[in-house]
């Protein structure tokens, strides 16, 4: 753990006027801790407003709050007496990078070990399944806010976001408490899954059929992936879930040890998002590329295009497999 949830929550007693925001490409754990604390804030009297870096899409208006909620855009008003930046550091929060280091006073919550910690307060705590455990813990132990239904349909979002539903392996005892105390306030799983898992159209859904096309895998079998080019994500745009409904394939495969999405971003801007097994630390894979995360996933952006990318992240995940066990040295690429 680095930092102090307790200075956390007096630093955030001492303001009246809040940002709250998150990392760009948003998932479920960002948007549902965001959306929970700002209400959370509210209940304490306080003004906040959530802006997040990216639109969120109608495919989180299921969430309480969404409607409450901005996206960023040239010219925006940012004024608050603080920014609460949660789920990760405040280089990851693109347009509002430039204001979070303007020297307004910045709070940051999060559960990646690869965060150093940022601003006038902040904890991160890597044991935690979610941010999203955190603002329970925020707010159960810190303030005795009381859990209304919305606050407990966000945070259970959060936690099944971040965990598959709780099928990886960062599912913990306390996890698993947290999730049944926001059932008992309100919180309905069957619905939340529905909307997270069950509820995409018909463009997204034909977006990982196309993607899936491009699967390919390594001769040995250790490593697979899958690209992703701006033409096949077309006019819906992308959303924080597709990385993790895409993903997925590769994963699922028994051999793989590594699975890896790029995502063309620009013509020389490629994001690339890792899932690995337990031999295998995603997050110092992704922090040659000056990204980060957590050690069964974790993910970077590389300023190169999409083959210049995979080509370099393909050469690093080869020699990082090779020095684990240089006696059965990883079968180089197919080209398929």
């Amino acid at each position: 753990m680095l930092g102090s949830l307790e200075a956390v929550a007096q630093a955030i007693r001492s303001y009246e006027r809040f940002l709250v925001t998150w990392h760009v490409d948003p998932d479920p754990d960002a948007v549902g801790s965001g959306l929970a604390l700002q209400m959370a804030l509210q209940q304490m009297g306080k003004q906040v407003t959530c802006i997040s870096p990216d639109p969120l899409g109608d495919w989180y208006d299921f969430l309480p709050g969404t409607n409450l909620c901005v996206a960023f855009h040239t010219g925006i008003s940012l004024d608050f007496d603080a920014a609460i930046v949660l789920d990760c550091e405040p280089d990851r929060c693109g347009g509002m990078g430039e204001y979070l280091k303007s020297g307004v006073p910045v709070i940051n919550i999060d559960h990646h070990a690869t965060n150093p910690g940022f601003g006038v307060a902040f904890y991160v705590d890597p044991t935690a399944s979610a941010t999203g455990e955190i603002i329970y813990e925020l707010l159960s132990d810190y303030w005795e806010i009381p859990l209304t239904a919305e606050i407990a349909t966000n945070l259970f979002a959060s936690l099944s976001g971040d965990t598959g539903t709780f099928r990886y392996s960062n599912t913990s005892g306390k996890t698993l408490q947290i999730a049944g105390e926001l059932v008992e306030h309100g919180a309905h799983p069957a619905d939340i899954a529905m909307h997270l898992y069950e509820n995409r159209s018909y463009a997204a859904v034909n977006l990982m059929r196309t993607a899936l096309d491009t699967l390919e895998i390594s001769d040995d079998g250790q490593i697979s992936w899958i690209t992703v080019d701006s033409q096949m994500v077309g006019e819906d745009g992308w959303v924080g879930q597709h990385s993790e409904d895409i993903i997925q394939f590769p994963r699922m495969i028994k051999t793989v040890k590594l699975a890896i999405l790029l995502r063309e971003i620009e013509p020389e801007k490629t994001k690339v998002s890792f899932r690995s097994r337990p031999d295998i630390d995603a997050s110092y894979i992704a922090s040659l590329f000056g990204g980060g995360g957590h050690a069964r996933a974790a993910g970077c952006t590389i300023n190169s295009s999409l083959m210049e990318a995979k080509a370099q992240v393909l050469d690093a995940v080869v020699r990082q497999l090779e020095e684990l066990d240089p006696a059965q040295v990883v079968g180089r690429r197919g080209e398929s």
